[in-house]
């Protein structure tokens, strides 16, 4: 039975943080042969990484980073499918938007998988350049950028 869900910021390399690893891999990576591992996620502790909790269970997550002097970069929005279509990837992004207005930046970017676009269009980010492949994984992806 679904609990209420609970918002919060994820510590680097805690017990939270291992559920992360296993929520991106079951959503972003594994459904199209890839695993997580093949990521680089050595940075993250300097980013920002919130997630949404039934009980201890994570079940969506996001991370925010520098990207640039002006801009955050939003990675590895995942909610697990079960929980999808309840706000939590709305609630995520507006945290994380949050965060980056009270940094001081002028807005977010991000690249997202065409699938995706429309989500990120209801919450006013903008497609910003042409459609890509990126190395890591054959899904055709666009980059996003939302502005405060």
């Amino acid at each position: 039975m679904t609990q209420q869900i609970v918002y919060h910021e994820i510590v680097y390399r805690s017990s939270d943080y291992d559920q992360t690893i296993r929520l991106r891999h079951e959503v972003l990576r594994a459904p199209w042969g890839k695993s997580i591992a093949e990521d680089d996620l050595s940075g993250e502790i300097d980013d920002f990484i919130y997630g949404a909790f039934d009980g201890a269970r994570l079940v969506g997550m996001a991370t925010l980073q520098n990207y640039r002097e002006s801009l955050m970069r939003l990675r590895y929005m995942a909610v697990n499918s079960a929980y999808r279509g309840m706000g939590i990837g709305t609630h995520i992004a507006r945290v994380l938007e949050e965060k980056a207005r009270d940094d001081g930046k002028a807005g977010i970017f991000l690249t997202a998988r065409m699938s995706v676009v429309p989500f990120y269009e209801k919450l006013g980010y903008c497609i910003s350049g042409e459609p890509f492949v990126p190395a890591h994984i054959a899904i055709e992806h666009v980059g996003m950028t939302l502005l405060f």
